[in-house]
Order: C-alpha cells, then sequence, then structure tokens
C-alpha cells in the first residue's frame, strides 16, 4: 500500500531556487565557438543601436588565445566602447534568466545568451564595466567551480579606481577554457573572423559598427551583384537583375515577454497574460537578385532579424513542398540547368519573425514565417509546367521573375552570363568576384562582367591575312580604307563566306585590359614639369600578341585613355623579353617617357625623362645598395611575419632545426635591441624567427619544406610531388631567392650593377613566390 504524503500549499513551501550547478549545466547547450562570441558581440551591438558612442566609431574588440599558448592561461577577452552598465544592470546581466531586451527590436532576446555563451566557453569568467563619469570599474567574477563547490550564487563585486573618469565600456573575460573550445577558438581566427563579418556585414557596412578579432577588422561580405539597371527581357517584358522588396504588413500588439503577436487594442497577452504590450511595425524588406556569377553552393538568400543574419545563404525558397501532400518532401526547383550552378541570391530583413534560441533559424511553423515565404517566392511551384500540372498560375512572385529570366547560364546578355565568344566563364567570373571582395576598385561595379557577357554576343574578330597587304588597285584600297563593302554577287550565298568584321580599337584594348594583369608596382601617377600629370595603368599580357595600329606586333603599347588617363599594355611573350632579356617594366617606363614627350612636343631625350620619372616617380625602385637593403629587410620581415604561427606550433623544435652560429646571431640581435620580454619567453612562443637572420630561415626551410611550402608561407608546391628531383627543385629556387635577399639585406653584396641587378630581380621574385597571407600581411 502505498503510503500518501500531502503537503500544506496555504502554510508550506517549496524553494525552486536551482543550484549553481545549472550555470556549468548551461555550457553543455550546443553552441559553436563563434556562436558563442557572437552572443557576447550582441549585447554590445544592442547597445550601439540604442546609444553609440559620441565622437568614437562603435567597436567591438575580440582577442583569440594564440595557437602556441597553453590551455591553463588561455583568454577569451570580449571589449566594447559601449555605456557601460550600472551595477543593478550588471547584477541582471549576469544573472540567469534576466535580460532588459524585449523580445522586438533587439539582438539579444531570451536572456541566456551570456550564461550559455561563457559557460560553454570556460568556467571562469569575469566582467568589468564603467560609465563616463563614474569613478570605478565595476568588477564580477564567475567562477562555475567554486560555486558550485559553496552552493549559493552570491558573488562579490569588486571596484577597481579609474584613472581616466571618461573611460566607458564593458569587458568580458573568459578563463579556464574548455579543450574543444581552446582548440578552435587557438586555430581558427581568420575562419571566426570570416564568419563575424558575415553575420554582422549589414551592422558593419551600413552602420559603421566596427568588430576586431585579434586586431584584425572583420569585413563585411558585400554582395557580389549585377547593377541595379541590368535587366533582360523574357516575352517582351523587362526583368530586372535586382529587385527592391518593401512590403509593410498592418501593425500588431506583440508581447515583449514572450513573443505572441495579437490583435490591436488587445490589453493582455493571450498567451502569458503579461501587459507587457507594444504596437509595433511589421515589415518584409530588402532586396533579391543575381549575382555576377554561379557557383554550387555560393547562392542563397540570406535572412536578417534585427541586422544579424539568421539564415545565411539559405536555398529553402528554391524548393517547393505540395500543401495538399501530407508529409510531402521538398522538390528542389534551383538550380537545375547544368552546370548546376546557382545565382539567385538576397538581403531580406524580417524584424517580426520569432528566432529560436541559438539564433540560426526562425520558426518556420509560425505566421509570419509562413507569409514571408509567400510573399517572396508565392504558393506554387517555379517552374511554369510544374505549376500548371498542379493547378497553379504562372509564379509572378519575385522569386518566380528571377528564375524564368535567368535560370539558364548560357553565355551573352540574354542571360546575363559573361562569356568568350564560344562558351560561357564561369570560372572566370568567380575570379573576377574574388578581386571585388579584395576591394579591387576595377571590379566594384559590373562593367568587367557585362563587357565579356557583351562581347561574347559580337561577332567574331576575323583578319584575313591579304588585309594586311597593300593592295595594287587605288580604287580597292580607298574603299578598304573606309570601310566600304564590296558589292555582293547576287548569284552568291551570303552563308558561303562570313564577311570580316574589325574589331575596333576600343574593342582591342577592352580585350587587353580583360586579358591582362594589373603590374600595381609602376601603375600609379607620373607628373613632371612641362609634361603635365598622367593616371598611369600598365597591364601585363602573357597569353595574346600586342598589336599596334600598323597590324604589328610590338613589345609595349601606350594609348590615352579619357582625361589624364593613359593604359600601358606590355606583351611578356615577345622575343624582346623571352629571348633577348629584356626587363618589361624598363620598356613601360621607356614607352610612358616617349608618350610624355610626343605629347608635349617636347625636344628632350627619351632617356632623360625615363631617368626624370624614376627619381620623381618611382624612387622606391632606387638600385641603390641601401635603397635595395631596405627593400630586402623589408620583404624578410614579411616572411618572419608569416612563418611565426608555423614556428609557434612547435617553437623549440624548430629551433633545434636553426645551426649554432644563427642561434648566436639570433640572440644577440634580441639584446642589442634592449627588450625587456624574457628571452625564454621569446623562445616558447616561437618569437625568435622575428630576430633570425636569414641564412636561419633559409635553413628552415630547406629542413621542413613540407611546413613553408604548398601555398604556407611560399606558394610552390611540395607535398604532391612524387619525384624526389621536383621536390629538390621546388626547394632550391625559394633557397637560391631567399639567400640573395639574405645578402641584400645585411648588405653582403658588393655594389656591382650586375650584382645589384640579380638582387632586385631575386626581391621581386621572392615576392612572387610568397603566400597570399604573407601579401596580405
Amino acid at each position: 500500500m502505498t503510503e500518501e504524503i500531502t503537503i500544506s500549499s496555504s502554510e508550506d513551501t517549496i524553494d525552486v531556487t536551482p543550484h549553481p550547478r545549472l550555470l556549468a549545466v548551461l555550457g553543455d547547450i550546443e553552441f559553436a565557438p563563434w556562436q558563442c562570441l557572437a552572443e557576447l558581440v550582441d549585447n554590445a551591438f544592442d547597445d550601439f543601436l540604442v546609444a553609440p558612442p559620441e565622437g568614437e566609431t562603435p567597436r567591438v574588440a575580440i582577442s583569440l588565445p594564440g595557437r602556441n599558448s597553453n590551455r591553463r592561461d588561455a583568454q577569451v577577452w570580449i571589449t566594447d566602447n559601449g555605456r557601460g552598465m550600472s551595477l543593478e544592470h550588471l547584477t541582471g546581466a549576469v544573472s540567469a534568466g534576466w535580460t532588459s531586451n524585449a523580445r522586438y527590436g533587439k539582438l539579444g532576446l531570451f536572456g541566456m545568451g551570456f550564461n550559455i555563451a561563457t559557460a560553454r566557453l570556460g568556467g571562469q569568467t569575469t566582467v568589468r564595466t564603467t560609465r563616463a563619469g563614474d569613478p570605478d570599474w565595476l568588477s564580477v567574477t564567475l567562477d562555475l567551480k567554486a560555486m558550485e563547490a559553496k552552493g549559493d550564487f552570491a558573488v562579490p563585486v569588486v571596484r577597481e579606481p579609474k584613472d581616466d573618469p571618461s573611460l566607458h565600456g564593458t569587458e568580458v573575460v573568459v578563463s579556464r577554457l574548455k579543450q574543444e573550445q581552446f582548440d578552435a577558438l587557438s586555430r581558427q581566427q581568420t575562419r571566426i573572423r570570416g564568419l563575424l563579418g558575415d553575420v554582422y556585414s549589414y551592422l558593419l557596412r551600413e552602420k559603421g559598427f566596427s568588430l576586431l578579432v585579434d586586431n584584425t577588422a572583420a569585413q563585411p561580405r558585400l554582395p557580389c551583384v549585377w547593377n541595379k539597371d541590368r535587366y533582360v527581357v523574357v516575352r517582351n517584358e523587362r526583368v530586372p537583375a535586382y529587385i527592391e522588396i518593401d512590403r509593410e504588413l498592418t501593425p500588431l500588439t506583440a508581447c515583449q515577454d514572450c513573443g505572441r503577436w495579437q490583435d490591436l487594442g488587445v490589453q493582455t497577452c493571450q498567451e502569458c497574460s503579461s501587459h507587457n504590450l507594444e504596437v509595433r511595425e511589421r515589415r518584409i524588406r530588402g532586396w533579391l537578385g543575381i549575382q555576377r556569377y554561379s557557383h554550387k553552393t555560393d547562392f542563397g538568400v540570406d535572412f536578417l532579424r534585427n541586422g544579424r543574419k539568421i539564415l545565411i545563404r539559405d536555398v529553402s525558397l528554391f524548393a517547393w513542398v505540395d500543401p495538399n501532400e501530407p508529409g510531402a518532401r521538398a522538390i528542389p526547383e534551383y538550380p537545375i540547368e547544368v552546370p548546376n550552378e546557382g545565382r539567385i541570391v538576397g538581403e531580406i530583413h524580417l524584424d517580426h519573425v520569432r528566432v529560436d534560441y541559438q539564433k540560426t533559424a526562425f520558426e518556420y511553423e509560425s505566421p509570419e514565417w509562413k507569409y514571408a515565404v509567400r510573399q517572396l517566392r508565392g504558393e506554387g511551384p517555379l517552374r511554369p509546367k510544374h505549376a500548371k500540372d498542379a493547378g497553379y498560375e504562372v509564379n509572378e512572385s519575385p522569386i518566380g521573375r528571377l528564375f524564368t529570366a535567368y535560370r539558364r547560364l548560357d553565355p551573352g546578355l540574354r542571360s546575363l552570363v559573361p562569356g568568350d565568344g564560344t562558351k560561357a566563364m564561369h570560372q572566370k567570373a568567380r575570379d573576377w568576384a574574388d578581386e571585388f571582395r579584395k576591394g579591387n576598385e576595377e571590379y566594384q561595379d559590373d562593367h568587367v562582367w557585362y563587357e565579356a557577357a557583351r562581347q561574347h554576343d559580337e561577332p567574331k574578330v576575323v583578319v584575313p591575312p591579304e588585309a594586311t597587304e597593300p593592295s595594287t588597285d587605288d580604287d580597292q584600297d580607298v574603299s578598304s580604307r573606309l570601310d566600304i563593302p564590296e558589292p555582293t554577287d547576287p548569284a552568291t550565298s551570303p552563308d558561303d563566306e562570313p564577311t570580316p568584321v574589325r574589331e575596333t580599337e576600343d574593342q582591342k584594348q577592352a580585350r587587353y585590359r580583360s586579358s591582362g594583369e594589373v603590374l600595381l608596382d609602376i601603375s600609379g601617377e607620373y607628373s613632371l614639369p612641362t609634361f603635365g600629370t598622367w593616371k598611369v595603368t600598365v597591364y601585363g599580357l602573357t597569353s595574346i600578341e600586342l598589336i599596334d595600329g600598323d597590324a604589328r606586333r610590338v613589345p609595349v603599347y601606350v594609348q590615352s585613355q579619357r582625361g589624364s588617363e593613359v593604359h600601358v599594355f606590355v606583351d611578356f611573350g615577345h622575343a624582346l623579353f623571352t629571348e633577348f632579356g629584356g626587363d618589361p617594366r624598363e620598356h613601360a617606363l621607356v614607352g610612358i617617357a616617349d608618350f610624355m614627350r610626343e605629347r608635349r612636343g617636347s625636344s628632350a631625350s627619351v632617356s632623360s625623362i625615363v631617368a626624370d620619372l624614376k627619381v620623381k616617380c618611382l624612387p622606391d625602385q632606387r638600385v641603390t645598395p641601401d635603397a635595395l637593403a631596405a627593400v630586402a629587410h623589408s620583404l624578410l620581415g614579411r616572411v618572419r611575419s608569416v612563418m611565426r604561427p608555423v614556428i609557434a606550433g612547435n617553437a623549440e623544435g624548430f629551433w633545434s632545426l636553426v645551426g649554432k652560429d644563427d642561434q648566436d646571431a639570433t640572440e644577440q640581435r634580441y639584446a642589442r635591441e634592449g627588450l625587456d620580454i624574457f628571452w625564454d619567453t621569446v623562445r616558447l612562443e616561437g618569437d625568435w624567427v622575428t630576430y633570425a637572420p636569414a641564412t636561419a630561415l633559409t635553413r628552415l626551410m630547406q629542413q621542413r619544406p613540407g611546413d613553408f611550402l604548398d601555398g604556407k608561407v611560399f606558394r610552390p608546391g611540395y607535398a604532391a610531388f612524387a619525384d624526389p628531383h621536383a621536390r629538390s627543385l621546388s626547394v632550391g629556387r625559394i633557397a637560391g631567392y631567399l639567400n640573395d635577399v639574405g645578402l641584400l639585406a645585411e648588405r653582403r653584396t658588393p655594389p656591382r650593377p650586375d650584382d645589384l641587378s640579380r638582387g632586385r630581380l631575386s626581391c621581386r621574385l621572392l615576392e612572387s613566390e610568397l603566400s597570399e597571407a604573407a601579401l596580405d600581411d
């Protein structure tokens, strides 16, 4: 028989205060490392949206543990220059379940984000905060193990006097990192920076917020879409490549506690009985459009809530689920054309739609989400035949229109796809997109892509051999020069032989530009007294020949553009360079000098103008021992900087590979610079490479080529070669350049012209072999 237990509800109570172990358990909730950081960033950005700091850029700085750090000592720092918190606000901020944020209008939503994020990262969190005018910093430390051991949540508040009363902001430091978090955070700084830049792209781009990860700014991911005035014609209707979305919905009352929407005039929430209600705007806004390139995975629609991306490059709108079939699976509708690459993209703001606690999904069953989907992609299938078979009208939604007009990837203006005259240039279009995201000014608008699509549609340029031979018929010569076509024989079909179409000068130069690579080291402003100021861009061409106005192949071709712009084209494949060893840059400079002389009608010699240009416009190209030593020293500094992270992975192991003489030289240089960091620390952290001589760098690369080649520090391949001789050639080439550059940096090269020329060439060649990381350094 079971004993009946009764408790008097009027006299007895049950204390449901959670055990402090709850905070540690929160750390078991699945959050990726970047999501933990994002939760803490959200708190700062919320403050910026309400009250950005006056006279300062709203800034959040994240510092992650170094690759060579010890987990025991590793920390994560998140600092901001927001308003800071009062003691009351701080107390609430670190309390589980508390939030000062309403359910709409803020990034932080649930009151658990701080506790989940910090507990997920590590076992101890310290929060320091202060407001402008406050005399102290307020500091509180949450030690999960200590709190669990004593069985309560009470933690002391420490007040730290401020040197500058005007200081304001908040600092969160997480220590005793969990192993899996430490492994990811100490090795994935670049990836985390990229993810955060992507997630907060809108706020970084439109609101001017700054987000630093290890002192490097997280860059917003800018949409590489066609200009707003581009379009294609489908069934006599223009379909723009960029469609703005702004659908204002009827305002409703929102419960700021539970998030439920309800009719206007309601005084009490029908879900949670709260009176914390607010009438709020509801709107679907943003844009949908076509990317300038297609990709297997890099396409789709970003969905944002209060400026933060919740769904990134989401493709769910490109599939259709039959609502009349319970349990029906989604049918993918885009992309379906060969090569199965997509290019429909967009940025849609849904500030009124609820999200899950991880902020990686919307509440897909909510009426607000379903309505947004209908507005953006319609109710029926995207494909007209499938829509008809399912009993729907043609899909005229924004995505339906883009699908119909741009689903195909046929080259030319008909589908807005770059082509080369025979096929689509998908990879080239993606390469140009990389230049766009690097900030290359030439690729910021869509003219490069558009010209490639336009030129694809134009007839091929055919120049028959006889066109370059003089004619004995004067009338024929006149007709040819005036581009007057010969009379057509009525008996001859025009399809028998295509009529050659001459390439205009503008078309020819456009072809040179699209095929060439800008030589940044000699491009720029050239200015001399009496010769004027010219903005010069030099293009190096490797795959096509340069033809001048007289149909002759030339090594350098200089042409004036609009205003003061000048374009110089250099044919790297010309015999002058490939057979006689001419320096393409030297001859480009000669071409520039000759152009300036002719434009001003000057009697000055070309050589004197070249000399003046070098002195005034190209001082960095001096070939004196001191100038070259400075270039070499700077170049070696970049090499050391990119080698350091590799060496930090096993600093002592790499140190053991350095010869005794080089070890001594490294220690001596460090001692001469008189730094106050213990040498043992420098050794253990791998910073010793900063002071190592060039011979040590060469030895390290020769001893462990797999750690430094294959794009890690230097571009040349190594691991993929099965042939030992091929591997040796890769290593030997870089070693030779390093030795030459080292001799220059340490001024051990005799100041003979040939030796200086060799040193300058080695600097240029070594720089060309550096990995992307070194070039960005």
